[in-house]
């Protein structure tokens, strides 16, 4: 022991020398026992120190509880990153003093700090007011008691996070290919549009024929489940819609070369359902219902004069049907097609008293073609056919009298799709 340090230990035991007791409530912060322990070491060899289960509560300095064990003073300490924080209490309240002593690596007080704590010790606890105590019967020396140091704890075990082995990457097709979410389609439609009659009985009805015509197409595919991220049977549940328009059109007799305006609309919408049977190869399966509306309209000329005889018509009905995909190149090229019937609910004017008064309609729609596809880039041509077969019930004596009728629209498409 250094003289220095031997010299504090005197000043600290002449301070007490009128048998003044102290007690040491546990320190808190982080190896707070351990530094504890030391100056209760040190400083117990000489003080009369009372152990602290007798003077608190809870870990907590109890002025009762010191008043009846004759303790003046309590010594505490906290430990915060700066050190150790010693403070004395001569009584309840603010410290009487207070100061901070750095710790070294090993969490302790060096030499020179603890030197300096015994001297910081010893002078406050030598100015510290001793309340009066009672008179007693003299007995014999009270025995120094010195506490029992608390045990160190022992490092807290610190969690090693073991690096997690990497998670296997999920099952995907053997193309590569991720659900789409969304298509979008703009394409061309080249049609041509026949009207006729069979089992005529008067002679004022007028066939129609346009060789061809351009219609715009322009279509919407949105699956929700697959935007989610699923890639079940369920990704390819989704809604589309499609519209196919010609509002330039016009048509004439051959023997006039007056022009009524024409025009010719397909609208479709509902819902389909991409079905892959076999992840492994992605031949799909696509079951669709929804609705269609389709018109083919003449109009008048500026005089309000309209082409005799021919109907206009309007079928809305309930559209339903199967598609299917067929790789030939898995997310390259590919066969696709569809067919589908469409039960009329209404026909336009054709099936009503301007023209025949009872009827009914019955739609049938297909198509096949081969794609081609790049990334997100998909190119489509594709054969069309729209058939609306309609029987006619009729009297002799109506203006209009025939069995059947057939409309029907053949052409081809061409179309450029892009897949999200």
């Amino acid at each position: 022991m250094t003289f220095r340090l031997a010299l504090a230990l005197v000043v600290v035991s002449s301070s007490f020398a009128s048998a003044q007791r102290v007690s040491f409530p546990p320190f808190t912060g982080k190896n707070g026992a351990a530094v504890r322990n030391q100056l209760i070491s040190t400083v117990c060899d000489t003080l009369d120190c009372v152990p602290a289960t007798q003077t608190t509560t809870k870990n907590k300095p109890d002025w009762k509880k010191a008043k009846k064990a004759q303790v003046q003073s309590f010594i505490t300490g906290t430990v915060t990153k700066k050190g150790l924080e010693l403070s004395v209490f001569n009584k309840a309240g603010k410290p009487s003093s207070k100061k901070t002593f750095p710790l070294d690596k090993a969490g302790t007080l060096s030499a020179k700090n603890l030197q300096s704590a015994m001297e910081m010790l010893g002078v406050t606890l030598d100015t510290a007011s001793p309340e009066p105590t009672p008179p007693i019967e003299p007995a014999a020396k009270p025995v120094t008691t010195r506490p029992e140091p608390e045990p160190t704890p022992a490092p807290e075990p610190v969690a090693v996070k073991k690096k997690a082995p990497p998670e296997p990457e999920p099952e995907k097709k053997s193309d590569g290919a991720k659900p789409r979410f969304l298509v979008l389609e703009a394409g061309v439609d080249i049609l041509n549009r026949s009207l006729g009659y069979s089992q005529v009985a008067t002679g004022n009805l007028r066939d129609y024929n346009l060789a061809a015509f351009a219609a715009v197409k322009l279509g919407l595919e949105f699956y929700p489940i697959a935007l989610t991220g699923r890639d079940d049977v369920l990704a390819g549940l989704g809604a589309e819609f499609n519209i196919s328009f010609a509002p330039w059109l016009s048509s004439g007799l051959a023997s006039s070369e007056e022009r009524f305006p024409t025009s010719a609309m397909r609208i479709d919408g509902g819902v389909r359902w991409a079905i892959v049977p076999v992840k492994s190869y992605p031949f799909a399966i696509i079951p669709y219902v929804g609705v269609r509306h389709q018109s083919f309209t003449v109009g008048a000329l500026s005089d309000g004069r309209r082409l005799d005889g021919l109907p206009n018509v309007a079928f809305t009905g309930l559209r339903v049907g199967l598609g299917v995909e067929v790789p030939i190149v898995p997310q390259v090229l590919f066969l696709f097609g569809r067919f589908g019937a469409v039960p009329t609910f209404s026909s336009g004017e054709i099936i009503s008293p301007a023209f025949f008064a009872n009827g009914s309609t019955l739609g049938l729609e297909g198509n096949a073609g081969l794609a081609v596809r790049v990334s997100i880039i998909e190119l489509r041509a594709s054969f069309e056919i729209a058939n609306w077969g309609m029987t006619f019930t009729t009297q002799p004596t109506d203006r209009y009298v025939a069995a059947s009728g057939n409309d029907r629209y053949l052409g081809g498409n061409v179309a450029l799709r892009l897949n999200f």
